[in-house]
Protein backbone atom coordinates (compact mmCIF):
# COMPACT_ATOMS: atom_id res chain seq x y z
CA UNK A 1 0.00 0.00 0.00
CA UNK A 2 2.71 2.37 0.89
CA UNK A 3 4.66 1.50 -2.21
CA UNK A 4 1.62 2.07 -4.37
CA UNK A 5 1.00 5.38 -2.74
CA UNK A 6 4.63 6.26 -3.14
CA UNK A 7 4.49 5.46 -6.84
CA UNK A 8 1.26 7.29 -7.45
CA UNK A 9 2.13 10.59 -5.82
CA UNK A 10 5.34 11.21 -7.73
CA UNK A 11 3.58 10.54 -11.02
CA UNK A 12 0.88 13.01 -10.13
CA UNK A 13 3.42 15.61 -9.14
CA UNK A 14 5.47 14.92 -12.27
CA UNK A 15 2.45 15.25 -14.52
CA UNK A 16 1.35 18.57 -12.99
CA UNK A 17 4.60 20.45 -13.29
CA UNK A 18 4.88 20.61 -17.09
CA UNK A 19 1.22 21.52 -17.36
CA UNK A 20 1.67 24.61 -15.19
CA UNK A 21 4.82 25.64 -17.04
CA UNK A 22 3.10 25.34 -20.44
CA UNK A 23 0.17 27.50 -19.32
CA UNK A 24 2.50 30.17 -17.98
CA UNK A 25 4.44 30.22 -21.22
CA UNK A 26 1.27 30.55 -23.27
CA UNK A 27 0.08 33.40 -21.05
CA UNK A 28 3.36 35.23 -21.55
CA UNK A 29 3.19 34.75 -25.31
CA UNK A 30 -0.42 35.94 -25.44
CA UNK A 31 0.34 38.99 -23.31
CA UNK A 32 3.33 39.78 -25.54
CA UNK A 33 1.13 39.57 -28.62
CA UNK A 34 -1.58 41.78 -27.12
CA UNK A 35 0.93 44.33 -25.86
CA UNK A 36 1.10 47.40 -28.18
CA UNK A 37 4.37 47.80 -30.06
CA UNK A 38 6.90 50.06 -28.45
CA UNK A 39 7.17 53.31 -30.41
CA UNK A 40 10.70 54.58 -30.74
CA UNK A 41 11.05 58.33 -30.26
CA UNK A 42 12.07 60.32 -33.36
CA UNK A 43 15.69 61.24 -33.72
CA UNK A 44 17.07 64.74 -33.31
CA UNK A 45 17.20 65.34 -37.08
CA UNK A 46 13.58 64.24 -37.52
CA UNK A 47 12.46 66.55 -34.70
CA UNK A 48 14.31 69.43 -36.32
CA UNK A 49 12.70 68.65 -39.69
CA UNK A 50 9.26 68.59 -38.01
CA UNK A 51 9.83 71.99 -36.41
CA UNK A 52 11.08 73.51 -39.65
CA UNK A 53 8.20 72.11 -41.70
CA UNK A 54 5.65 73.55 -39.24
CA UNK A 55 7.29 76.96 -38.94
CA UNK A 56 5.51 80.02 -40.32
CA UNK A 57 8.41 81.13 -42.50
CA UNK A 58 8.56 77.71 -44.20
CA UNK A 59 4.82 77.81 -44.88
CA UNK A 60 5.21 81.32 -46.29
CA UNK A 61 8.02 80.19 -48.62
CA UNK A 62 5.83 77.37 -49.91
CA UNK A 63 3.02 79.87 -50.56
CA UNK A 64 5.44 82.14 -52.46
CA UNK A 65 6.71 79.25 -54.57
CA UNK A 66 3.15 78.11 -55.35
CA UNK A 67 2.13 81.65 -56.28
CA UNK A 68 5.12 82.18 -58.58
CA UNK A 69 5.08 78.77 -60.28
CA UNK A 70 1.51 77.51 -59.95
CA UNK A 71 -1.33 77.58 -62.42
CA UNK A 72 -2.82 81.06 -62.79
CA UNK A 73 -6.35 79.64 -62.52
CA UNK A 74 -5.62 77.98 -59.18
CA UNK A 75 -3.67 80.68 -57.38
CA UNK A 76 -4.53 82.13 -54.02
CA UNK A 77 -3.92 85.68 -52.92
CA UNK A 78 -0.54 87.28 -53.36
CA UNK A 79 1.60 86.35 -50.31
CA UNK A 80 3.66 89.51 -50.80
CA UNK A 81 0.54 91.54 -49.92
CA UNK A 82 0.39 90.08 -46.41
CA UNK A 83 0.81 92.50 -43.52
CA UNK A 84 3.88 90.65 -42.19
CA UNK A 85 5.73 90.81 -45.50
CA UNK A 86 4.84 94.47 -46.02
CA UNK A 87 6.13 95.26 -42.54
CA UNK A 88 9.43 93.52 -43.39
CA UNK A 89 9.64 95.56 -46.61
CA UNK A 90 9.01 98.74 -44.61
CA UNK A 91 11.78 97.92 -42.12
CA UNK A 92 14.25 97.04 -44.91
CA UNK A 93 13.54 100.29 -46.79
CA UNK A 94 13.83 102.41 -43.65
CA UNK A 95 17.17 100.78 -42.81
CA UNK A 96 18.52 101.34 -46.32
CA UNK A 97 17.41 104.98 -46.40
CA UNK A 98 18.87 105.65 -42.94
CA UNK A 99 22.22 103.96 -43.64
CA UNK A 100 22.72 105.58 -47.04
CA UNK A 101 21.78 109.05 -45.79
CA UNK A 102 24.01 108.74 -42.72
CA UNK A 103 26.96 107.47 -44.78
CA UNK A 104 26.61 110.30 -47.30
CA UNK A 105 26.55 112.80 -44.41
CA UNK A 106 29.72 111.52 -42.70
CA UNK A 107 31.74 110.99 -45.91
CA UNK A 108 31.74 114.50 -47.35
CA UNK A 109 35.54 114.66 -47.37
CA UNK A 110 35.95 111.46 -49.38
CA UNK A 111 36.82 111.88 -53.06
CA UNK A 112 35.94 108.71 -55.02
CA UNK A 113 37.24 108.21 -58.57
CA UNK A 114 33.95 107.13 -60.11
CA UNK A 115 30.62 108.92 -59.35
CA UNK A 116 29.95 106.81 -56.30
CA UNK A 117 28.12 109.54 -54.44
CA UNK A 118 25.68 109.96 -57.34
CA UNK A 119 25.05 106.22 -57.45
CA UNK A 120 24.28 106.06 -53.71
CA UNK A 121 22.05 109.15 -53.95
CA UNK A 122 20.08 107.58 -56.82
CA UNK A 123 19.72 104.38 -54.84
CA UNK A 124 18.47 106.38 -51.86
CA UNK A 125 15.87 108.19 -54.00
CA UNK A 126 14.70 104.86 -55.40
CA UNK A 127 14.20 103.52 -51.86
CA UNK A 128 12.11 106.59 -50.95
CA UNK A 129 9.91 106.05 -54.03
CA UNK A 130 9.57 102.38 -53.09
CA UNK A 131 8.46 103.44 -49.62
CA UNK A 132 5.73 105.64 -51.12
CA UNK A 133 4.55 102.75 -53.31
CA UNK A 134 4.49 100.48 -50.27
CA UNK A 135 2.24 102.93 -48.47
CA UNK A 136 -0.05 103.07 -51.50
CA UNK A 137 -0.28 99.26 -51.58
CA UNK A 138 -1.08 99.12 -47.89
CA UNK A 139 -3.74 101.80 -48.20
CA UNK A 140 -5.32 100.09 -51.19
CA UNK A 141 -5.40 96.60 -49.63
CA UNK A 142 -6.25 97.26 -45.99
CA UNK A 143 -7.62 100.76 -45.46
CA UNK A 144 -10.21 100.50 -48.28
CA UNK A 145 -11.11 96.86 -47.65
CA UNK A 146 -14.13 97.62 -45.51
CA UNK A 147 -15.54 100.12 -47.99
CA UNK A 148 -15.49 97.62 -50.86
CA UNK A 149 -18.11 95.37 -49.28
CA UNK A 150 -21.17 97.35 -50.38
CA UNK A 151 -22.12 97.77 -54.00
CA UNK A 152 -23.76 101.07 -54.84
CA UNK A 153 -23.25 103.16 -57.98
CA UNK A 154 -20.91 105.60 -56.27
CA UNK A 155 -18.91 102.77 -54.81
CA UNK A 156 -18.63 101.05 -58.17
CA UNK A 157 -17.26 104.26 -59.60
CA UNK A 158 -14.87 104.46 -56.70
CA UNK A 159 -13.79 100.88 -57.32
CA UNK A 160 -13.08 101.76 -60.96
CA UNK A 161 -10.91 104.64 -59.83
CA UNK A 162 -9.08 102.33 -57.43
CA UNK A 163 -8.52 99.89 -60.29
CA UNK A 164 -6.93 102.66 -62.36
CA UNK A 165 -4.79 103.62 -59.39
CA UNK A 166 -3.68 100.02 -58.96
CA UNK A 167 -2.68 99.84 -62.65
CA UNK A 168 -0.75 103.08 -62.27
CA UNK A 169 0.98 101.77 -59.16
CA UNK A 170 1.91 98.55 -60.96
CA UNK A 171 3.45 100.55 -63.80
CA UNK A 172 5.39 102.70 -61.35
CA UNK A 173 6.57 99.59 -59.53
CA UNK A 174 7.72 98.00 -62.79
CA UNK A 175 9.58 101.18 -63.72
CA UNK A 176 11.30 101.23 -60.34
CA UNK A 177 12.33 97.59 -60.68
CA UNK A 178 13.81 98.37 -64.11
CA UNK A 179 15.65 101.37 -62.63
CA UNK A 180 17.13 99.27 -59.81
CA UNK A 181 18.19 96.56 -62.29
CA UNK A 182 20.07 99.09 -64.44
CA UNK A 183 21.53 100.78 -61.34
CA UNK A 184 22.65 97.37 -60.04
CA UNK A 185 24.54 96.60 -63.27
CA UNK A 186 26.18 100.04 -63.31
CA UNK A 187 27.27 99.69 -59.70
CA UNK A 188 28.84 96.28 -60.35
CA UNK A 189 30.77 97.61 -63.35
CA UNK A 190 32.11 100.61 -61.46
CA UNK A 191 32.92 98.86 -58.17
CA UNK A 192 34.68 95.78 -59.53
CA UNK A 193 36.52 97.47 -62.42
CA UNK A 194 40.19 97.92 -61.52
CA UNK A 195 40.34 101.24 -63.36
CA UNK A 196 37.79 102.71 -60.92
CA UNK A 197 39.31 101.24 -57.76
CA UNK A 198 38.61 103.92 -55.17
CA UNK A 199 38.72 102.05 -51.87
CA UNK A 200 41.68 104.09 -50.60
CA UNK A 201 40.11 107.34 -51.74
CA UNK A 202 36.58 106.67 -50.36
CA UNK A 203 36.53 103.63 -48.04
CA UNK A 204 33.15 104.31 -46.43
CA UNK A 205 31.32 104.91 -49.69
CA UNK A 206 33.04 101.91 -51.28
CA UNK A 207 32.02 99.54 -48.47
CA UNK A 208 28.46 100.88 -48.57
CA UNK A 209 28.26 100.24 -52.31
CA UNK A 210 29.46 96.66 -51.87
CA UNK A 211 26.86 96.06 -49.10
CA UNK A 212 24.04 97.46 -51.22
CA UNK A 213 25.12 95.42 -54.24
CA UNK A 214 25.29 92.24 -52.13
CA UNK A 215 21.79 92.92 -50.77
CA UNK A 216 20.41 93.40 -54.27
CA UNK A 217 22.16 90.25 -55.48
CA UNK A 218 20.43 88.28 -52.71
CA UNK A 219 17.05 89.79 -53.65
CA UNK A 220 17.49 88.99 -57.35
CA UNK A 221 18.60 85.42 -56.59
CA UNK A 222 15.69 84.79 -54.20
CA UNK A 223 13.56 82.85 -56.77
CA UNK A 224 16.50 80.60 -57.64
CA UNK A 225 17.37 79.99 -53.97
CA UNK A 226 13.72 79.21 -53.25
CA UNK A 227 13.65 76.72 -56.12
CA UNK A 228 16.81 75.00 -54.85
CA UNK A 229 15.43 74.84 -51.30
CA UNK A 230 11.97 73.45 -52.06
CA UNK A 231 12.75 71.34 -55.15
CA UNK A 232 16.19 69.97 -54.25
CA UNK A 233 17.04 70.30 -50.55
CA UNK A 234 13.63 69.52 -49.02
CA UNK A 235 12.97 66.34 -51.10
CA UNK A 236 16.51 65.11 -50.38
CA UNK A 237 16.12 65.68 -46.62
CA UNK A 238 12.67 64.05 -46.67
CA UNK A 239 14.10 60.98 -48.42
CA UNK A 240 17.03 60.63 -46.03
CA UNK A 241 14.95 61.10 -42.87
CA UNK A 242 11.78 59.35 -44.04
CA UNK A 243 9.67 62.36 -43.08
CA UNK A 244 7.70 64.35 -45.68
CA UNK A 245 8.28 67.99 -44.81
CA UNK A 246 5.92 69.33 -47.49
CA UNK A 247 2.95 67.27 -46.33
CA UNK A 248 3.64 68.16 -42.70
CA UNK A 249 3.55 71.88 -43.39
CA UNK A 250 0.52 71.78 -45.68
CA UNK A 251 -1.59 69.55 -43.42
CA UNK A 252 -1.04 71.56 -40.26
CA UNK A 253 -4.29 72.53 -38.63
CA UNK A 254 -5.07 75.82 -36.92
CA UNK A 255 -5.27 76.17 -33.17
CA UNK A 256 -8.42 77.11 -31.27
CA UNK A 257 -7.01 80.56 -30.51
CA UNK A 258 -6.36 81.27 -34.19
CA UNK A 259 -9.86 80.18 -35.13
CA UNK A 260 -11.53 82.20 -32.35
CA UNK A 261 -9.79 85.39 -33.52
CA UNK A 262 -11.51 85.24 -36.92
CA UNK A 263 -14.60 87.47 -37.25
CA UNK A 264 -17.99 85.79 -36.91
CA UNK A 265 -21.61 86.93 -36.71
CA UNK A 266 -25.19 85.74 -37.14
CA UNK A 267 -26.40 85.69 -40.70
CA UNK A 268 -29.13 87.99 -41.94
CA UNK A 269 -30.48 88.84 -45.36
CA UNK A 270 -28.06 90.37 -47.87
CA UNK A 271 -27.83 94.13 -47.70
CA UNK A 272 -28.97 94.23 -44.04
CA UNK A 273 -26.70 95.39 -41.26
CA UNK A 274 -24.77 92.60 -39.56
CA UNK A 275 -23.56 92.58 -35.98
CA UNK A 276 -20.04 91.25 -35.51
CA UNK A 277 -19.63 88.72 -32.75
CA UNK A 278 -15.98 88.88 -31.64
CA UNK A 279 -15.73 91.64 -29.08
CA UNK A 280 -16.82 94.49 -31.37
CA UNK A 281 -20.04 95.32 -29.56
CA UNK A 282 -22.45 97.49 -31.44
CA UNK A 283 -20.25 97.67 -34.56
CA UNK A 284 -22.14 97.01 -37.78
CA UNK A 285 -21.33 96.83 -41.44
CA UNK A 286 -22.81 95.95 -44.81
CA UNK A 287 -21.61 92.89 -46.66
CA UNK A 288 -22.24 91.33 -50.04
CA UNK A 289 -22.12 87.68 -49.10
CA UNK A 290 -22.30 84.40 -50.98
CA UNK A 291 -25.72 82.72 -51.09
CA UNK A 292 -24.43 79.36 -49.81
CA UNK A 293 -21.60 77.75 -47.88
CA UNK A 294 -19.08 76.17 -50.23
CA UNK A 295 -18.22 73.43 -47.71
CA UNK A 296 -21.64 71.91 -47.01
CA UNK A 297 -23.29 73.45 -50.15
CA UNK A 298 -26.27 74.62 -48.05
CA UNK A 299 -27.76 78.09 -48.24
CA UNK A 300 -27.36 80.45 -45.32
CA UNK A 301 -30.40 80.69 -43.07
CA UNK A 302 -31.45 83.52 -40.85
CA UNK A 303 -29.52 83.77 -37.52
CA UNK A 304 -27.07 81.06 -38.51
CA UNK A 305 -23.52 81.64 -37.29
CA UNK A 306 -21.06 82.36 -40.10
CA UNK A 307 -17.33 83.07 -40.09
CA UNK A 308 -15.17 85.11 -42.47
CA UNK A 309 -11.55 84.21 -43.29
CA UNK A 310 -8.76 86.75 -43.99
CA UNK A 311 -9.29 86.22 -47.74
CA UNK A 312 -12.90 87.58 -47.32
CA UNK A 313 -14.51 84.20 -48.09
CA UNK A 314 -17.39 83.31 -45.77
CA UNK A 315 -18.64 79.89 -44.55
CA UNK A 316 -20.79 78.34 -41.86
CA UNK A 317 -19.03 78.64 -38.52
CA UNK A 318 -19.25 74.93 -37.71
CA UNK A 319 -18.17 73.89 -41.21
CA UNK A 320 -15.13 76.14 -41.46
CA UNK A 321 -14.03 75.47 -37.87
CA UNK A 322 -13.87 71.75 -38.56
CA UNK A 323 -12.02 72.44 -41.80
CA UNK A 324 -9.45 74.74 -40.17
CA UNK A 325 -8.67 72.20 -37.46
CA UNK A 326 -7.50 69.86 -40.23
CA UNK A 327 -5.72 72.36 -42.47
CA UNK A 328 -5.28 76.08 -41.81
CA UNK A 329 -6.14 77.44 -45.25
CA UNK A 330 -9.22 78.62 -47.10
CA UNK A 331 -11.18 75.83 -48.86
CA UNK A 332 -11.55 78.01 -51.98
CA UNK A 333 -8.37 80.02 -52.55
CA UNK A 334 -6.01 77.99 -50.29
CA UNK A 335 -4.79 81.14 -48.53
CA UNK A 336 -3.54 80.57 -44.99
CA UNK A 337 -4.79 82.31 -41.88
CA UNK A 338 -1.57 84.35 -41.61
CA UNK A 339 -1.88 87.52 -43.63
Amino acid sequence: MNSRCFLVHPQQEYSMVPFSSNSATEDRVASARNRPPRVTPPSFMVRMAMRISRARWFTFLRRVFHYQNGSRSNLGSNPFNSSTWMMLEFIALILQITITTFTLAISKRERPIWPMRIWISGYDIGCVLNLLLLYGRYRQIYLTQGDSLSLSDMEQQRNNEETRMSHLMNKCRTSLELFFAIWFVMGNVWVFDSRFGSFHHAPKLHVLCIILLAWNAMCYSFPFLLFVLLCCCVPLISTLLGYNMNMASSNKGASDDQISQLPSWRHKEAGVKLELGNGSEGSKKLINEDPECCICLAKYKDKEEVRQLPCSHMFHLKCVDQWLKITSCCPLCKQGLER
